[in-house]
Protein backbone atom coordinates (compact mmCIF):
# COMPACT_ATOMS: atom_id res chain seq x y z
CA UNK A 1 0.00 0.00 0.00
CA UNK A 2 1.68 3.39 -0.94
CA UNK A 3 0.32 6.91 -0.88
CA UNK A 4 2.00 9.62 -2.91
CA UNK A 5 1.43 13.57 -2.72
CA UNK A 6 2.54 16.29 -4.90
CA UNK A 7 1.87 20.14 -4.97
CA UNK A 8 1.56 22.14 -8.10
CA UNK A 9 2.82 25.31 -8.44
CA UNK A 10 0.71 26.45 -11.40
CA UNK A 11 -2.66 25.21 -10.22
CA UNK A 12 -1.83 24.94 -6.62
CA UNK A 13 -4.02 22.03 -6.33
CA UNK A 14 -2.23 18.47 -4.87
CA UNK A 15 -1.27 15.28 -7.08
CA UNK A 16 -2.34 12.59 -4.95
CA UNK A 17 -1.89 8.77 -5.47
CA UNK A 18 -3.32 5.90 -3.50
CA UNK A 19 -2.10 2.04 -4.42
CA UNK A 20 -2.76 -1.35 -2.93
CA UNK A 21 -2.13 -5.02 -4.11
CA UNK A 22 -2.31 -8.66 -2.53
CA UNK A 23 -0.43 -11.23 -4.21
CA UNK A 24 -0.49 -15.56 -3.30
CA UNK A 25 2.17 -18.23 -4.04
CA UNK A 26 0.99 -21.73 -4.57
CA UNK A 27 3.41 -24.55 -4.30
CA UNK A 28 3.07 -27.03 -7.24
CA UNK A 29 4.67 -30.38 -6.42
CA UNK A 30 5.33 -33.09 -3.84
CA UNK A 31 6.55 -31.92 -0.33
CA UNK A 32 9.36 -34.42 -0.45
CA UNK A 33 10.60 -32.91 -3.69
CA UNK A 34 13.53 -30.35 -3.62
CA UNK A 35 12.73 -28.45 -6.43
CA UNK A 36 9.17 -27.99 -7.57
CA UNK A 37 6.94 -25.25 -9.57
CA UNK A 38 5.39 -22.30 -8.50
CA UNK A 39 2.05 -20.56 -9.24
CA UNK A 40 1.01 -17.23 -7.97
CA UNK A 41 -1.89 -14.70 -8.42
CA UNK A 42 -3.22 -11.50 -7.34
CA UNK A 43 -5.39 -8.15 -7.43
CA UNK A 44 -4.32 -4.85 -7.25
CA UNK A 45 -5.83 -1.44 -7.41
CA UNK A 46 -4.58 2.67 -7.93
CA UNK A 47 -6.38 5.72 -8.14
CA UNK A 48 -4.40 8.86 -8.55
CA UNK A 49 -6.34 12.31 -8.86
CA UNK A 50 -4.15 15.99 -10.06
CA UNK A 51 -4.68 19.32 -11.44
CA UNK A 52 -7.44 21.88 -11.19
CA UNK A 53 -9.28 19.40 -13.73
CA UNK A 54 -9.29 16.75 -11.06
CA UNK A 55 -7.87 14.59 -13.98
CA UNK A 56 -8.25 10.82 -12.30
CA UNK A 57 -7.64 7.31 -13.52
CA UNK A 58 -8.64 4.64 -11.32
CA UNK A 59 -7.18 0.80 -12.18
CA UNK A 60 -8.48 -2.18 -11.04
CA UNK A 61 -6.39 -5.67 -12.37
CA UNK A 62 -5.75 -9.40 -11.98
CA UNK A 63 -2.16 -10.78 -12.11
CA UNK A 64 -0.73 -14.22 -12.36
CA UNK A 65 2.45 -16.07 -13.16
CA UNK A 66 3.65 -19.64 -13.88
CA UNK A 67 7.21 -20.04 -12.35
CA UNK A 68 9.33 -22.95 -13.56
CA UNK A 69 11.61 -24.67 -11.54
CA UNK A 70 15.33 -24.93 -13.44
CA UNK A 71 17.26 -25.38 -10.55
CA UNK A 72 17.22 -24.36 -6.27
CA UNK A 73 16.58 -20.90 -6.34
CA UNK A 74 16.51 -20.95 -10.02
CA UNK A 75 13.66 -19.73 -11.93
CA UNK A 76 11.93 -18.76 -15.48
CA UNK A 77 8.67 -17.17 -15.46
CA UNK A 78 6.24 -16.03 -17.39
CA UNK A 79 2.84 -13.79 -16.33
CA UNK A 80 0.17 -11.65 -17.65
CA UNK A 81 -2.02 -9.15 -16.02
CA UNK A 82 -5.59 -7.90 -16.94
CA UNK A 83 -7.21 -4.42 -15.91
CA UNK A 84 -10.56 -2.56 -16.17
CA UNK A 85 -9.74 0.87 -15.68
CA UNK A 86 -11.79 4.27 -14.90
CA UNK A 87 -10.83 8.18 -16.10
CA UNK A 88 -12.82 10.98 -15.66
CA UNK A 89 -12.68 14.89 -15.16
CA UNK A 90 -14.19 17.81 -14.06
CA UNK A 91 -15.18 20.98 -16.01
CA UNK A 92 -16.92 22.87 -13.13
CA UNK A 93 -13.43 24.56 -12.25
CA UNK A 94 -12.86 25.43 -15.68
CA UNK A 95 -13.83 28.84 -17.07
CA UNK A 96 -13.54 30.30 -21.07
CA UNK A 97 -13.19 33.26 -22.53
CA UNK A 98 -16.72 33.52 -24.13
CA UNK A 99 -18.02 33.24 -20.21
CA UNK A 100 -16.89 36.74 -19.39
CA UNK A 101 -20.44 38.24 -18.66
CA UNK A 102 -18.50 41.86 -19.50
CA UNK A 103 -18.55 43.42 -16.12
CA UNK A 104 -16.96 41.36 -13.00
CA UNK A 105 -17.04 37.80 -13.63
CA UNK A 106 -17.03 34.29 -15.99
CA UNK A 107 -20.73 33.63 -15.11
CA UNK A 108 -22.28 33.69 -18.89
CA UNK A 109 -22.80 29.74 -20.74
CA UNK A 110 -19.80 28.58 -22.95
CA UNK A 111 -20.51 27.67 -26.46
CA UNK A 112 -17.47 25.17 -26.21
CA UNK A 113 -18.00 21.48 -26.86
CA UNK A 114 -16.87 19.66 -23.82
CA UNK A 115 -16.22 15.72 -23.66
CA UNK A 116 -17.48 13.02 -22.14
CA UNK A 117 -16.00 13.24 -18.67
CA UNK A 118 -16.14 9.72 -17.55
CA UNK A 119 -14.98 6.34 -19.31
CA UNK A 120 -13.30 2.82 -19.09
CA UNK A 121 -11.02 0.36 -20.87
CA UNK A 122 -10.15 -3.09 -20.45
CA UNK A 123 -6.67 -3.03 -20.68
CA UNK A 124 -3.61 -6.56 -20.50
CA UNK A 125 -0.11 -7.48 -20.58
CA UNK A 126 2.52 -9.61 -20.41
CA UNK A 127 5.91 -10.56 -19.24
CA UNK A 128 9.02 -12.80 -18.55
CA UNK A 129 11.91 -12.98 -15.94
CA UNK A 130 14.59 -15.36 -15.02
CA UNK A 131 15.95 -15.26 -11.14
CA UNK A 132 18.72 -16.72 -9.65
CA UNK A 133 19.78 -16.25 -5.91
CA UNK A 134 21.60 -19.01 -4.58
CA UNK A 135 21.48 -19.33 -1.00
CA UNK A 136 24.17 -16.27 0.44
CA UNK A 137 25.47 -16.28 -2.47
CA UNK A 138 25.72 -13.67 -5.29
CA UNK A 139 22.68 -13.31 -7.33
CA UNK A 140 20.72 -11.38 -10.58
CA UNK A 141 17.04 -11.39 -12.03
CA UNK A 142 16.60 -9.96 -16.28
CA UNK A 143 13.07 -9.71 -17.17
CA UNK A 144 11.14 -8.00 -19.71
CA UNK A 145 7.39 -6.84 -20.69
CA UNK A 146 4.56 -5.55 -22.48
CA UNK A 147 1.80 -3.42 -21.83
CA UNK A 148 -1.11 -2.24 -23.61
CA UNK A 149 -1.47 -4.91 -25.84
CA UNK A 150 -4.57 -3.54 -27.12
CA UNK A 151 -4.00 -0.40 -27.51
CA UNK A 152 -6.95 0.86 -26.04
CA UNK A 153 -8.74 3.82 -27.00
CA UNK A 154 -7.90 6.71 -23.74
CA UNK A 155 -9.41 10.01 -25.57
CA UNK A 156 -12.59 11.55 -23.53
CA UNK A 157 -13.72 12.91 -27.00
CA UNK A 158 -14.31 9.72 -29.03
CA UNK A 159 -16.54 8.38 -26.24
CA UNK A 160 -18.94 11.13 -27.52
CA UNK A 161 -21.61 8.80 -29.49
CA UNK A 162 -21.43 12.04 -31.94
CA UNK A 163 -18.27 11.84 -32.40
CA UNK A 164 -17.06 11.02 -36.11
CA UNK A 165 -13.48 10.69 -37.96
CA UNK A 166 -11.94 14.21 -37.56
CA UNK A 167 -13.08 13.73 -33.45
CA UNK A 168 -9.45 13.62 -31.56
CA UNK A 169 -8.48 9.93 -31.24
CA UNK A 170 -5.73 8.75 -28.38
CA UNK A 171 -4.51 5.10 -28.72
CA UNK A 172 -2.32 4.18 -25.62
CA UNK A 173 1.15 3.12 -27.16
CA UNK A 174 2.47 -0.25 -26.03
CA UNK A 175 4.76 0.18 -23.27
CA UNK A 176 8.10 -1.97 -23.41
CA UNK A 177 9.75 -2.73 -20.15
CA UNK A 178 13.03 -4.01 -19.84
CA UNK A 179 14.84 -4.44 -16.16
CA UNK A 180 17.47 -6.10 -14.55
CA UNK A 181 18.30 -6.29 -10.21
CA UNK A 182 20.98 -8.40 -8.00
CA UNK A 183 22.54 -9.12 -4.98
CA UNK A 184 26.00 -7.78 -4.15
CA UNK A 185 26.94 -9.95 -0.41
CA UNK A 186 29.47 -7.60 1.13
CA UNK A 187 29.83 -9.74 4.37
CA UNK A 188 27.10 -11.56 6.62
CA UNK A 189 25.83 -8.35 7.24
CA UNK A 190 25.51 -6.28 4.59
CA UNK A 191 24.63 -6.72 0.72
CA UNK A 192 23.91 -4.15 -2.29
CA UNK A 193 20.85 -4.61 -4.45
CA UNK A 194 21.68 -2.59 -7.84
CA UNK A 195 18.33 -1.98 -10.04
CA UNK A 196 17.58 -0.98 -13.41
CA UNK A 197 15.22 -0.33 -15.17
CA UNK A 198 14.30 1.29 -18.97
CA UNK A 199 10.82 2.18 -20.63
CA UNK A 200 9.83 2.99 -23.91
CA UNK A 201 6.08 4.05 -24.99
CA UNK A 202 5.71 6.10 -28.32
CA UNK A 203 8.56 8.30 -28.95
CA UNK A 204 9.00 8.37 -24.89
CA UNK A 205 11.62 6.83 -22.78
CA UNK A 206 13.20 6.66 -19.65
CA UNK A 207 15.91 4.90 -17.46
CA UNK A 208 15.95 4.83 -14.23
CA UNK A 209 19.46 3.48 -12.20
CA UNK A 210 19.79 2.67 -8.11
CA UNK A 211 21.16 0.69 -5.80
CA UNK A 212 19.75 -0.24 -1.85
CA UNK A 213 22.06 -0.93 0.73
CA UNK A 214 20.33 -3.23 3.15
CA UNK A 215 22.28 -3.92 6.32
CA UNK A 216 20.89 -6.76 8.96
CA UNK A 217 21.33 -5.77 12.74
CA UNK A 218 19.47 -8.56 15.22
CA UNK A 219 16.03 -8.64 14.22
CA UNK A 220 15.95 -5.59 11.79
CA UNK A 221 16.79 -4.61 8.22
CA UNK A 222 17.78 -1.14 7.35
CA UNK A 223 17.94 -0.39 3.45
CA UNK A 224 18.98 2.29 2.45
CA UNK A 225 19.04 4.20 -1.35
CA UNK A 226 19.67 6.00 -3.94
CA UNK A 227 18.60 6.91 -7.60
CA UNK A 228 18.56 8.94 -11.12
CA UNK A 229 16.36 9.02 -13.98
CA UNK A 230 16.82 9.84 -17.35
CA UNK A 231 14.00 10.69 -19.53
CA UNK A 232 13.94 11.48 -23.52
CA UNK A 233 11.50 12.52 -26.17
CA UNK A 234 12.77 10.98 -29.75
CA UNK A 235 15.90 9.85 -28.84
CA UNK A 236 16.86 13.39 -26.63
CA UNK A 237 17.60 12.91 -22.95
CA UNK A 238 17.73 14.79 -20.27
CA UNK A 239 18.35 14.01 -16.27
CA UNK A 240 14.95 14.31 -14.93
CA UNK A 241 15.35 13.23 -11.53
CA UNK A 242 17.03 11.80 -8.16
CA UNK A 243 15.59 10.01 -5.25
CA UNK A 244 16.60 8.73 -1.74
CA UNK A 245 15.02 6.40 0.37
CA UNK A 246 14.52 4.74 3.56
CA UNK A 247 12.79 1.79 5.30
CA UNK A 248 12.80 -0.82 7.80
CA UNK A 249 12.26 -4.56 7.54
CA UNK A 250 10.89 -6.05 11.34
CA UNK A 251 9.84 -9.67 10.91
CA UNK A 252 7.33 -9.65 7.69
CA UNK A 253 6.68 -6.05 7.76
CA UNK A 254 8.44 -3.18 5.50
CA UNK A 255 7.87 0.57 6.35
CA UNK A 256 9.17 2.80 3.86
CA UNK A 257 9.49 6.61 2.78
CA UNK A 258 11.08 8.02 -0.07
CA UNK A 259 11.47 11.33 -1.79
CA UNK A 260 11.91 12.01 -5.84
CA UNK A 261 13.42 15.02 -6.59
CA UNK A 262 12.48 16.56 -10.01
CA UNK A 263 15.63 18.66 -11.07
CA UNK A 264 13.76 20.81 -13.63
CA UNK A 265 11.40 21.91 -11.05
CA UNK A 266 14.22 23.02 -9.29
CA UNK A 267 15.86 24.81 -12.15
CA UNK A 268 12.61 26.10 -13.61
CA UNK A 269 10.67 27.14 -10.38
CA UNK A 270 11.34 28.40 -6.90
CA UNK A 271 9.57 25.36 -5.08
CA UNK A 272 10.50 22.62 -5.78
CA UNK A 273 8.21 19.66 -7.18
CA UNK A 274 9.02 16.82 -5.88
CA UNK A 275 7.10 13.70 -4.93
CA UNK A 276 6.93 12.08 -1.46
CA UNK A 277 5.85 8.16 -1.01
CA UNK A 278 5.11 6.29 2.30
CA UNK A 279 4.81 2.49 1.68
CA UNK A 280 3.77 -0.68 4.10
CA UNK A 281 4.28 -4.10 3.04
CA UNK A 282 3.66 -7.53 5.07
CA UNK A 283 5.02 -10.23 3.59
CA UNK A 284 2.31 -13.28 5.15
CA UNK A 285 3.30 -16.42 7.46
CA UNK A 286 5.05 -18.73 5.21
CA UNK A 287 8.65 -19.01 4.46
CA UNK A 288 9.94 -17.62 0.93
CA UNK A 289 12.87 -20.66 0.32
CA UNK A 290 12.89 -21.32 -3.08
CA UNK A 291 11.14 -17.99 -4.81
CA UNK A 292 13.31 -14.95 -4.18
CA UNK A 293 10.88 -11.93 -4.51
CA UNK A 294 12.31 -8.85 -4.26
CA UNK A 295 11.08 -6.99 -0.63
CA UNK A 296 11.87 -4.01 -0.79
Amino acid sequence: MAYRNQWSKNFEKPFSTFTGSVDLNFNLGLKNKRVHDIASAGLYFAHDKAGILDFGNTEMGFSGAYHKALGPNQFLSGGLYLSLNQRNSNFTNVTFEDQFNGEDGYTAPTAELLAENNFSYFDQGIGVNYANYQVNQHGFNVGASIAHLSRPEASFYKRDPNSDETTPSFRLPMKYTLHAGGRIILDDFTSIHPRFMYQRQGIQDMATLGANLKVDVYFVSVHMGVFGRAAGVNNKYNFDSAGLLFGVEISNWQVGASYDIGIPSIINYSRNQGTFELTVSYFGLYVNDDLLCPTF
